[in-house]
């Protein structure tokens, strides 16, 4: 059963991964490994790549 919940989430982030431009292979590993804590994880690393690429006056329209 771990096994398979390991592959599920590897798999689901290195998709995720992939359509937001972030290091895949990393990703899926990482998936493979913490579950869905790296899910979390992920969350948090896209959320700080993307203040960090905006100005500090720049607006960020997610819908």
């Amino acid at each position: 059963m771990l096994l398979v919940l390991s592959l599920v989430f590897a798999t689901m982030l290195f998709f995720i991964a992939n359509a937001k431009g972030m290091p895949a292979k990393r990703w899926a590993f990482l998936g493979g490994l913490f579950g869905p804590f790296a899910l979390a994880l992920f969350n948090v690393h896209y959320r700080r790549a993307l203040m960090r690429s905006v100005a500090h006056c720049g607006i960020i329209w997610r819908p």
